[in-house]
């Protein structure tokens, strides 16, 4: 894949759309510094998938989206487009049919971005996809960043390994590989997770078991409350009945009395009342002058302090007035001082005037003298200049021929030494190129022979393949019987534990039966058999479907025959019946049949001209052992056939004594009843019994079959480990010889180039010979003619040397004469600038005194206006003063009379309270 074309819009400091073609051949994109050129390789990077910022040279993923400029508003979005050329069909297997695949990044400001491929929208990962193992991509060899230009070079291993398999194109199938792997890991943490919940849950199961039993029991605990709380709560209830009557009488005499103390009280409470109003009236009275007084008092108070507060205002103004007169008349001092110095310092600046002009005349004719000395100076010094220089190209000349001069010498010695390297050296290169010749035949003797070797390992490999994917094939389909046998298990047992659990619980029987059934199995659990036989009292020894099992086939004529009986409870006597018979009358749950062992008798039989003995019914019937008597009553007179016909046969030539029925559940009683039609739904209780047996036997069958497959499938796995073991030993020895092959190459290729390095070292070695004598015949003549050069430019440096120092004599006189008016003139400067200093100095005092002064002016206006408005505000507050004290003797005199007139009104309160106590 290469790259065709670039699309940009919105990204850096393209804001608008821009296309770039990659026409074939090397393109390069040329421009002044800050024009984009980097944003190019940035852009190819970010729709590659680079999720790096500082890749991208920004702080923000945000950053790549237009930020705007002076000129030009901020965008929302950047977009870029990469068009590939797909002319090789190295694309992804997906998209080998495409010529040109397009891919797209966006980006928005609010953070949401999407990427697209042939304007498809996908993922991300379906992007790199797309440049693995191509050599492409951000990660990749192939985009070099800005400053990055030595990343391959300065590399460490595992970076270079990167590169090295990005090129080898097998980056793809080790990211697939670790996908994989990682989802492996993933399953098998989801395995564990579900082994541990399934071992919780079977935990919990076992626990939830044990609660349903303690709710069960406890089920049957409340319902016996219940009944003990209804009766305790009739037998309270007669007796609180008793008390109501009793307690009803004694309340209509009580209500009687009442009635006359009712009138009665009626009328003492209207005296009180009235006694309590009059009593409230002269409490109110009394707060309302109690509230008087506070308030008089409280005006009083307030007065006294506004009275002492305006004392002490007087007094503080009339120190305030004292200290701004003695403020002011210090002041006036002052500026008298203050005007007579400012007079004393203008006179002093007058006189430092005249002297600054005198000192700045003589600086003037001084610097005139030394200005004419510096002109003769520096035409002297651009004399010298000139001889130096021409001086130093002589002295430069003189060293650079004697360098020359002594290069030549030294090249020459040095050819010398390499000449006699040289031929050392062409002689060992001669020695070595025969070696190599030598070590490349070996080389490639050993590599043919591992390719061989290779060769015969790949048959061997392929037949050992062949026979795993045959004994696969076979553990495959062994694996799947294994499971199929597994799953037939555990339906049967499924089934078997649903109808066990049904025949445990009596599901099958009527509700009597049911409940007498289920309350002598919970009166067995726990106790031992040794003291079920001492303490059971209920004498129930079974059910009549317990103690009978009938042959295949026979179920449904015993069923017919036996019909309800089926469902009868076998006690040990007549007694242990009336028991469970008045237990269900008490609890209401139903009827049953009993069927007492010690009352009821068989019935003989007499085979004497009757039918074959085989046709008795009870000879296809198994009887528990100990209950024949039973089965004999019940079953003894009953014959069995194949069909009615044959059935009415037997009883026209038999009699009336017996009852015969058909296997299909006809029947023809002893009275010569017949029964029969189609078949009705009966309780199956035999046949569910004899459907549990035959489920026990098919476990017992698919258990063995189960352990018999996996037996077999424990041999074809061993087998299938056998071969896979001897498959990784070829692969092994396989690999190794390919590594020896690798090696045996690299070792041909080698030999094949440090042959090749060698021979073309001595070609080398052979004209660097040559070289180098044409060199030392030319230094030869170089150094003859350098040394006749340096000869004539000493005595050249010579004469100059003289000249240079001629000028130099002539400039120190000169210069000796210029400093002299140069020290005068820099002791006239610093006179200028004491001088100088001193008025500046003087005039800034001056300013100073007069800003003194004026302020000293207004300084003393202001005092002048504080002192007339404090003596102002001290009259005002004098007078006020003195009319509060008229205020406060009136208050006085209000105060006294409110307390004369609330003596009299407590004294009224305390006589009508007394009164009011003596009413209670």
């Amino acid at each position: 894949m290469k790259l065709k074309k670039l699309e940009l819009n919105g990204f850096k400091s393209f804001v608008e759309k821009n296309s770039i073609e990659f026409p074939p051949g090397i393109s390069a994109v040329v421009g002044p510094n800050g024009c984009g050129k980097s944003n190019v390789v940035d852009a190819i990077k970010w729709v590659m998938g680079e999720q790096s910022v500082k890749q991208l040279r920004g702080k923000s993923m945000e950053d790549v989206i237009f930020s705007g400029t002076n000129g030009k508003p901020a965008v929302n979005m950047a977009e870029v487009s990469l068009t590939l050329a797909n002319d090789n069909g190295h694309a992804p297997e997906e998209f080998k049919d495409f010529t040109e695949i397009m891919l797209t990044r966006r980006l928005y400001r609010s953070g949401e971005s999407a990427y697209f491929i042939n304007k498809q929208q996908c993922r991300l990962k379906d992007i790199h996809n797309i440049f693995m193992g191509s050599g492409m991509g951000t990660k990749s060899y192939s985009v070099i960043q800005q400053g990055n230009i030595g990343i391959i070079t300065d590399a460490g291993p595992e970076e270079r390994r990167v590169f090295i398999e990005e090129a080898a194109g097998i980056t793809r199938f080790k990211s697939r590989k670790k996908e994989a792997l990682r989802k492996i890991q993933a399953t098998n943490q989801n395995l564990l997770r579900v082994t541990d919940i399934i071992s919780e849950i079977k935990r919990q199961m076992a626990g939830l078991k044990r609660q349903a039993k303690k709710a069960e029991r406890y089920k049957k605990h409340q319902k016996r409350i219940r009944e003990l709380d209804i009766r305790i709560g009739l037998h309270y209830y007669d007796d609180y009945t008793l008390k109501i009557d009793e307690t009803d009488s004694v309340l209509t005499n009580l209500k009687d009395t009442d009635v006359e103390n009712t009138s009665r009280l009626k009328k003492l409470d209207a005296e009180v009342e009235k006694i309590k109003f009059q009593r409230s009236e002269k409490n109110q009275e009394i707060s309302n002058q109690k509230s008087r007084i506070f308030e008089t008092q409280r005006n009083i108070d307030r007065m006294e302090n506004d009275i002492d507060h305006f004392r002490k205002d007087v007094e503080r103004l009339k120190s305030e007035c004292e200290e701004l007169e003695s403020a002011h008349r210090n002041l006036e001092e002052k500026n008298r001082d203050l005007t007579s110095e400012v007079a004393q310092i203008e006179s002093q600046n007058i006189d430092i005037h005249g002297k600054i002009e005198t000192v700045r005349s003589t600086i003037d004719r001084e610097r005139s003298a030394s200005q004419n000395i510096k002109d003769r100076i520096s035409v002297l010094n651009q004399e010298l200049e000139t001889c130096k220089a021409d001086l130093m190209d002589l002295v430069a000349r003189e060293a650079q021929y004697k360098n020359i001069y002594q290069n030549a010498t030294s090249n020459k010695e040095s050819l010398k030494r390499r000449l006699k390297i040289k031929d050392e050296e062409e002689a060992l290169t001669h020695r070595k190129v025969e070696k190599l010749r030598e070590k490349k035949v070996t080389a490639q003797q050993k590599f043919d022979s591992y390719k061989k070797e290779i060769h015969d390992l790949n048959d061997r490999l392929n037949r050992v393949k062949k026979k795993l994917e045959e004994k696969n094939k076979f553990l495959a389909e062994q694996v799947k019987r294994v499971q199929t046998v597994d799953l037939e298990r555990n339906q049967a047992r499924s089934s078997h534990s649903a109808l066990k659990k049904m025949e445990d619980n009596f599901e099958w029987y009527k509700d009597g039966v049911r409940a007498i059934m289920k309350k002598h199995k919970r009166d067995k659990d726990g106790v031992s058999p040794e003291e079920l036989e001492i303490h059971d009292r209920n004498g129930i020894l079974g059910l009549m479907a317990d103690i009978v099992e009938p042959k295949p086939s026979y179920e449904t004529a015993v069923e017919a025959v036996l019909g309800e009986s089926l469902q009868y409870i076998i006690v040990k006597d007549q007694k242990a019946g009336l028991g469970s018979i008045d237990y269900l009358q008490t609890t209401g749950e139903g009827r049953g049949g009993f069927i007492p062992v010690s009352s009821v008798k068989g019935i003989g039989y007499d085979d004497t001209g009757k039918p074959d003995d085989q046709k008795r019914l009870l000879n296809h019937v198994s009887v528990k052992e100990g209950f024949e008597t039973v089965t004999e009553a019940l079953l003894g007179h009953v014959l069995v056939t194949a069909d009615i016909e044959e059935a009415i046969k037997i009883f026209n030539s038999n009699g009336v004594w017996q009852t015969i029925v058909t296997k299909d559940g006809d029947l023809i009683s002893h009275q010569g009843v017949m029964v029969g039609g189609s078949k009705e739904k009966l309780s199956q209780i035999l046949a569910k019994k004899q459907e549990i047996k035959n489920i026990e036997l098919e476990i017992q069958r698919l258990n063995q079959v189960y352990e018999t497959a996996c037996q077999n499938q424990k041999e074809l796995e061993s087998q299938v480990w056998g071969i896979e073991s001897n498959l990784q030993k070829l692969q092994a020895l396989k690999k190794k010889t390919e590594h020896h092959e690798v090696e045996a190459e690299k070792d041909l290729y080698k030999a094949t180039e440090d042959l090749k390095h060698a021979q073309r070292h001595l070609e080398i070695v052979r004209l660097e010979q040559e070289r180098l004598l044409g060199e030392e015949s030319d230094i030869d003549e170089e150094m003859a003619r350098y040394n006749e050069a340096v000869e004539n430019i000493e005595n050249q440096v010579k004469n100059a040397q003289e000249r240079v120092s001629e000028k130099l004599e002539h400039i120190a006189a000169v210069s000796s004469e210029m400093e002299t008016f140069d020290q005068k003139i820099v002791d006239l400067k610093l006179e200028l600038t004491s001088l100088t200093a001193k008025l500046e100095n003087h005039n800034h005092t001056l300013r100073r005194l007069k800003e003194y002064h004026n302020d000293g002016i207004k300084r003393l206006e202001q005092l002048s206006r504080d002192i007339a408005r404090k003596e102002q505000k001290r009259i005002s507050l004098k007078q006020k003063t003195e009319e509060y004290e008229q205020m406060l003797y009136g208050r006085y005199e209000d105060m006294k009379r409110f307390e004369q007139a609330l003596e009299k009104n407590e004294e009224v309160y305390t006589a009508i309270d007394t009164k009011l106590k003596e009413s209670d």
